[in-house]
């Protein structure tokens, strides 16, 4: 049996490379796919580390590398695109143009992965059984699909958006998550049925990332000499999807800072999202420098790209709050290490920033809130509006 893995990041590659290791069977072939998309090259190399906590048959890159440096900040030609293509009429032509490239994107991604096995020397005669474990957004789905079309498909998660694109799936034969048991609850309550498998538990969600560390060598323990005061850990995310205006990023830090007695107390982590822009992370630099908090700011290559789940587990032990506005990392942690920290997100608060995000952003931001709190929401973890 051959298994492939389609990944995107340091935390479905984790997920997916602890979830193959257990569930391997003598005779299988298991095999990572890192996706067809633009990834930064410090992203990549976290993804093929993380990968080893599984002894992979190979590692297939499908990825565009591009430098460390580049700037996530949408254009202006993005941005009104974003809003064009919703528009009466020009919807219409927009999502027939869309499924005429979809169609031919599809043969063209599956014969870049016969090519890629090829190359490779990996061989997959018709009569073998295949199983294709893949996020719900990534690129190189409909390819593997297409070019495996008797395969089992799985649906793996990593982040909130799974539990809701899941539903919509056709073709699925599972999906493997960590909030089983509330999603079953929530699929139950409207009649909906699928098979949900449970993902990792907290063993191994802790062992995973741990000893990733030293494997990868990073200088992490360099945080912890730069102060000895407690930490605040403090999670940007890449909101700039929704349009929000500058002065959201200095009333998030407000309205986070409003929970702690005394900030000047703590040493704030600030951790930038891997698709975080350059301009927002000069805003939220700024407004810590004006007024004299004591922060560091992760944003070299090897941090940016690191994931939440990482820092939090090496820091664990001195860190007292975690804020985020709704990354799935704050649920993770709130359900895993419930007693360590305090838990903060702030869903309900960006809802009144987001009046300039597109249609189908806002559409994404609604469809989120029964997820959110049927699911993922836990007493550790606390609203900020």
């Amino acid at each position: 049996m051959v298994r492939i893995f389609i990944t995107s990041n340091q935390i479905s590659t984790t997920f997916m490379s602890v979830y193959a290791k257990r569930t391997k069977q003598p005779g299988m072939r298991d095999y990572l796919f890192i996706d067809h998309y633009f990834k930064k090259k410090a992203l990549i190399t976290l993804v093929k580390e993380s990968a080893k906590v599984h002894q992979w048959d190979n590692v297939l890159d499908f990825s565009f590398h591009i430098e460390n440096e580049h700037n996530f900040k949408p254009s202006f030609k993005t941005k009104l695109l974003r809003r064009v293509k919703f528009l009466p009429v020009i919807k219409n032509i927009y999502n027939y143009l869309l499924r005429s490239h979809v169609q031919k994107a599809t043969i063209n991604v599956s014969q870049k992965i016969k090519n890629k096995l090829a190359e490779s020397q990996i061989m997959v005669p018709a009569n073998e059984e295949v199983a294709i474990y893949q996020l719900t957004q990534t690129e190189l789905n409909a390819g593997a699909e297409y070019l495996y079309p008797n395969a089992k498909v799985f649906y793996m998660e990593h982040g909130t958006v799974d539990y809701i694109y899941v539903i919509n799936k056709i073709r699925k034969d599972g999906f493997i998550c960590i909030f089983k048991e509330s999603y079953d609850k929530y699929l139950a309550k409207r009649n909906i049925s699928f098979p949900v498998y449970p993902c990792l538990n907290k063993e191994e969600f802790t062992n995973a990332f741990l000893d990733f560390i030293p494997r990868f060598n990073l200088d992490i323990k360099q945080i912890e000499t730069a102060s000895k005061k407690r930490f605040v850990l403090f999670l940007m995310d890449a909101l700039e999807i929704y349009q929000v205006n500058d002065i959201f990023w200095t009333d998030y830090i407000e309205r986070c800072l409003k929970e702690i007695d005394n900030p000047l107390d703590y040493t704030i982590l600030v951790k930038p999202h891997p698709n975080q822009s350059n301009e927002v992370i000069e805003i939220t630099q700024a407004y810590f420098k004006a007024h004299n908090l004591d922060y560091i700011m992760l944003n070299k290559p090897e941090y940016i790209s690191l994931s939440v789940e990482t820092i939090y587990i090496y820091y664990q032990q001195r860190i007292d709050f975690v804020f985020t506005t709704f990354s799935a990392a704050i649920y993770y942690l709130s359900y895993f290490y419930e007693d360590k920290s305090k838990f903060f997100y702030a869903y309900y608060f960006v809802g009144k920033y987001i009046k300039n995000a597109p249609p189908q952003y806002k559409n994404a931001y609604t469809d989120l809130e029964s997820i959110l709190s049927e699911v993922f929401v836990n007493k550790h973890c606390i609203s900020l509006t």
